[in-house]
């Protein structure tokens, strides 16, 4: 195999040049409705919100979610605002200008997209080798839930790549607590990032700091006190990037962090939501999907050989992830946070499969459900 080193640290060959060529298809996908889906009146709102805050110096206004997904959304506008208002105010110059503002507001939830597919890519491999990630960027790629959040402006893509990042940045530090500490510095630093764009994103988030500080002191056991006091100076990290994000108001920080209406067990209001739209339940969890999902919880009960951390990690948040959303107000936005984890884990799962002595039969089982993965995509998105 083939492989050519950029910078002395990335290595590209065959297993990248494959991601990439699929990470091609779930930009592909998001171009098409970027270009061809009118802003939502839920994005007006984001932008409106941004531009007040980054233009007039408001104070974040918090409806539902924090100011980090306004200010995203706002901030090409803002860089970009002499250019826009130099144009004549013409019918024609006016249709080109929204063409182009759908193109450069939605562009870095875009690019969130792009990096949490890479993110997934990257972990399952990790743990799996090349076939565990393959499979779960297959399906991350052709999800029509991811490739939605891709191409719009809304807070659960932002936050679902900070909740991916705080679980496994605070695996990997836990592996790494042993060696010298300039081994783990810059993954405490990720892990700040990570939960600051997660809370930042949604508040809520906030609640998958302690399973990481869980999985910290459980994968460390003789350096539990080094592990909590990375987690705590990760933890003040992102509270003050947080705190930018929030143009360094106190009051309307704390109000975008206030958990009260998160929390709430509403499960009855919870099950509409999630399952009552069988066209929003499907985008999530598609028959191919849950056949996947379905045969390897089963696989992993049955088979002691794949019981072990790898799969059990990405299994629990998942699991917990898709519990929280049946029984609160979280229904629709932990349901995402609980894909790239589920993708993760059939991942892992079937690369497994795949190295048994019936690996042929799996493969291709696995290959017809990939293909109907994604044929379905395309057929929820309508392209």
């Amino acid at each position: 195999m083939r492989v050519h080193r950029i910078f002395s640290y990335i290595v590209v060959g065959p297993p990248q040049i494959f991601a990439v060529l699929l990470l091609l298809t779930f930009v592909a996908q998001c171009a098409w409705l970027i270009g061809n889906v009118p802003f939502s009146p839920a994005e007006q709102d984001h932008i409106w919100a941004g531009r007040q805050q980054l233009e007039f110096g408001s104070i974040p206004r918090s409806f539902g979610y924090s100011a980090l997904t306004n200010v995203m959304a706002a901030a090409p506008m803002a860089i970009d605002k002499n250019r826009a208002e130099s144009r004549a105010p013409t019918v024609e110059n006016t249709r080109r200008e929204v063409r182009r503002l759908r193109w450069l507001l939605r562009s870095p939830f875009l690019l969130v997209g792009l990096l949490l597919g890479v993110s997934v890519w990257y972990v399952a491999r990790r743990l799996y080798g090349n076939a565990g990630g393959y499979i779960a960027l297959a399906l991350y790629c052709f999800s029509p839930a991811m490739v939605l959040r891709g191409a719009s402006i809304q807070e659960s893509g932002p936050s679902a790549w900070g909740t991916f990042g705080i679980v496994f940045t605070a695996i990997a530090i836990s592996h790494n607590l042993y060696a010298p500490w300039k081994k783990w510095r810059y993954r405490t630093i990720l892990l700040s990032v990570a939960a600051a764009l997660a809370i930042g994103s949604h508040p809520a988030a906030m609640l998958l700091l302690p399973v990481a500080l869980l999985f910290m002191l459980y994968l460390a056991p003789g350096r539990r006190w080094v592990a909590l006091l990375v987690f705590v100076v990760a933890t003040l990290l992102s509270a003050m990037l947080l705190y930018a994000a929030y143009g360094f108001h106190p009051h309307a920080m704390l109000e975008g962090i206030d958990l009260r209406e998160w929390v709430a067990y509403t499960p009855k209001l919870a099950q509409a939501a999630l399952l009552g739209d069988r066209k929003e339940f499907l985008s999530r969890f598609n028959p191919s999907v849950l056949v996947l999902l379905f045969f390897s919880v089963l696989t992993y009960i049955a088979w002691r050989r794949t019981r072990y951390f790898g799969n059990t990690a990405p299994l629990m948040v998942g699991i917990g992830l898709l519990y929280w959303a049946l029984i609160s107000p979280m229904a629709m936005i932990a349901s995402i946070w609980a894909l790239p984890f589920l993708f993760v884990f059939i991942g892992g799962i079937w690369a497994d499969l795949l190295e048994s002595n019936r690996g042929k039969w799996f493969l291709g089982a696995l290959l017809l459900l990939l293909a109907e993965n994604a044929y379905f995509c395309k057929a929820a998105l309508s392209l």
